[in-house]
């Protein structure tokens, strides 16, 4: 993501998105959610 000029970000966020852990084991569970 490109920031321009004064664009405010939201404090607090992490760099990685928690989307990014979620994927489906071999028996076709979600894991990696909360």
């Amino acid at each position: 993501v490109i920031i321009c000029g004064e664009v405010m970000t939201m404090p607090g966020l992490p760099s990685k998105p928690s989307s990014e852990k979620i994927f489906l084991n071999d028996q076709g569970q979600i894991e990696g959610l909360f």
